[in-house]
């Protein structure tokens, strides 16, 4: 009979980044909920510190260490650190990401700057950094991005996040491509305007938030229906699906 494949992630080790709030605080919940060991990284420890508290409580062993993505040395001390505590690594997710919702005539140098760094050099290195560490102890891994509907389609007030977003898509088909090989598989999930702080500041400016009337399904995503995309993408029942980006965005990019 056909091996069965499943959704669990008993005693995976799975980072994620940005997870002191909003999507990677669920996503870091839902993968404890499933059995995984987590290593948190945010730039507010503090508030991965108060995550990894959360999902210890599912029996799991979580820790939480300072990490900055648009530093490469920041990126490889969270990694080695992760490796030192907890022997491998199975899982990424690249959650980190910032952006600033103005016109593009307006967006300054600097705010171009963090954004890409932030949004794509991290996800390049972080995902570097990981996917060598499963080379070198011959493991099988997932990396999961991340991205956004707008790195699929576009969207105005966001032109450098859908920049960087876009590029992330075809980084991870690129690498997904180049670490087949390793049994790596590399993929995106791209949500639609989700339910967190970061989307509260944003829908302050009236324009922006017009935004929500092109959802097909009426409303603003859960983090926790993010997280699920991300489970199912981070279990061995994926373990043939690399170079992909699904979208839950509420057929955002269906019409």
């Amino acid at each position: 009979m056909p091996q069965s494949l499943s959704f669990d992630l008993s005693d995976k080790v799975v980072l994620v980044t940005g997870a002191g709030r909003g999507i990677g605080k669920a996503i870091a919940a839902a993968c404890a909920a499933r059995g995984a060991h987590l290593a948190l990284g945010s730039r507010t420890v503090e508030e991965s510190a108060a995550t990894a508290d959360e999902c210890r409580a599912y029996g799991v062993r979580a820790e939480a260490y300072a990490l900055d993505v648009a530093s490469v040395a920041s990126i490889q001390a969270f990694v080695g650190q992760a490796l030192q505590t907890f022997g491998r690594i199975d899982v990424l997710v690249n959650n980190a990401g910032t952006n600033v919702t103005k016109p593009a005539l307006a967006i300054s140098e600097d705010e171009f700057d963090r954004i890409v760094d932030v949004n794509l050099k991290g996800a390049f290195f972080m995902s570097c950094a990981v996917a060598q560490s499963m080379v070198d102890r011959g493991i099988p891994g997932s990396i999961i991005q991340i991205t956004s509907q707008v790195g699929v389609v576009g969207g105005a007030l966001r032109s450098v996040y859908s920049g960087a977003k876009g590029g992330v898509g075809n980084l991870s088909r690129a690498l997904a491509a180049e670490w087949a090989p390793h049994t790596i598989t590399v993929n995106c999930v791209a949500p639609t305007f989700t339910r967190t702080p970061m989307l509260e500041r944003a829908l302050q400016n009236p324009e922006f938030a017009k935004n929500l009337e092109k959802v097909p399904m009426g409303r603003t995503a859960e983090p926790e229906e993010v997280a699920a995309a991300v489970v199912f993408l981070a279990s061995d029942a994926a373990r043939m699906i690399t170079g992909q980006v699904l979208c839950v965005d509420g057929g955002y990019t269906a019409v």
